[in-house]
């Protein structure tokens, strides 16, 4: 493998991914609902199995067809990492956990790596064949990489979800110890090379910056009409400590 990871992408920002694998293919994440046609299109045009589902972390846009896919493939694994399995089932995922997965762990050719704060059990995983490293939401590259702590006006919603910004921060800045040659972000294009990236991002986010008071407002409003709970607008949220 020497080429940029599988990327499925809808609506041109919510993520998963197929990795091949030796008895099949792997599929990191599970978008929101009605993935499961594109993965099924693949499948079939690849002519190999779909193993697994293995998940960075369990929010609806990374969940949302892991029962429809389940339901089409009975022997379908589904992977989560072991901090983030009661939230799994919380958010409505009828689908079981088939192994609950922890940093230094393998998931065929990937290396899990423990990453915690955009939610308590988040994963990353790495492809060292490739040098692919699927990020899941620790960071974003909408409209420019960031960590997701540093909330931006054009697509704020990932660090609304965010739960631990000053985890994030530090998970960001474990994962540049890694040789990447490829980011693989749960919303945003796949960046290659994206070490100088990445170390931008994390050292702008460790600034300890509030956001500008034009991106508050508008982080509010979203906020608001979305329903989403009013202390997730409050300005003193969207900095590390």
């Amino acid at each position: 493998m020497n080429q940029a990871p599988i990327r499925l992408a809808q609506f041109g920002m919510v993520n998963s991914y197929l990795v091949p694998e030796k008895d099949g293919l792997t599929l990191i994440d599970a978008g929101i609902p009605g993935l499961e046609k594109r993965v099924l299109a693949a499948v079939r045009r690849t002519g190999r199995p779909l193993r697994r589902v293995a998940l960075t972390h369990p929010h609806p846009d990374h969940v949302g067809s892991v029962d429809a896919l389940k339901k089409a493939m009975p022997d379908l694994e589904v992977l989560v990492g072991e901090n983030d399995a009661e939230q799994l089932a919380r958010g409505g995922v009828r689908t079981a956990p088939s192994r609950l997965l922890r940093g230094g762990d393998r998931v065929e050719s990937l290396q899990v790596l423990n990453t915690p704060g955009h939610s308590p059990g988040h994963l990353a995983y790495f492809d060292e064949r490739d040098g692919t490293l699927y990020a899941g939401d620790t960071f974003v590259n909408i409209p420019g990489l960031r960590v997701a702590s540093v909330v931006n006006a054009v697509f704020p919603l990932p660090s609304f979800g965010t739960e631990d910004l000053a985890r994030t921060v530090h998970s960001a800045r474990f994962l540049l110890d890694l040789p990447a040659r490829f980011l693989a972000v749960g919303h945003g294009r796949v960046l290659p090379d994206p070490l100088p990236a990445m170390r931008r991002a994390v050292e702008l986010a460790e600034k300890n910056a509030p956001p500008h008071p034009v991106t508050l407002r508008v982080a509010a409003t979203i906020s608001r009409l979305s329903g989403m709970p009013a202390e997730l607008a409050d300005p003193t949220r969207w900095r590390t400590k």
